[in-house]
């Protein structure tokens, strides 16, 4: 028995493609979690990332663990994509992009680091466009410089 192949089958089997590519795309900027437990004697959850690294944080950094039993610290596991951490028991899921950008305070420190990059390109570049009376102002609702 043959098959045809109509226009949706390619649609989703290009959208699966297309959703490949954006996962591994993430996965190469994002941290995803490789392993993750809870220590009780040192009161940390640890996450081993896939890049090697490690990420710890204590129970009351999450809501709804502060008063969690180790056992039920204990009983967390991975989202398929390793972003997520969940506490099915609790009803706790988070993010682990989330929970290390609020732990990191990254929204306050890293835009100022982010915008750091010279090169001597860049330096001769704005003073060129300095001489020239600054940055050119947009024309129009185009947004055509």
């Amino acid at each position: 028995m043959t098959r045809r192949t109509g226009a949706r089958d390619l649609e989703g089997v290009s959208q699966h493609r297309r959703a490949i590519r954006e996962a591994r795309a993430a996965d190469r900027v994002e941290p995803r979690a490789h392993a993750v437990m809870y220590r009780s004697e040192q009161a940390l959850i640890l996450v081993r990332l896939r890049s090697g690294c490690a990420f710890g944080f204590t129970p009351e950094q999450v809501p709804g663990l502060k008063d969690a039993s180790t056992e039920q610290l204990s009983n967390v596991r991975i989202s398929p994509s390793g972003d997520g951490l969940h506490w099915d028991d609790l009803d706790v899921h988070v993010s682990l992009t989330g929970l290390m950008e609020d732990a990191l305070n990254l929204r306050e420190w890293a835009p100022r680091i982010m915008g750091r990059v010279r090169s001597d390109a860049k330096t001769r570049a704005a003073r060129a466009n300095g001489q020239k009376g600054g940055r050119p102002r947009r024309s129009g609702a185009g947004g055509t410089r």
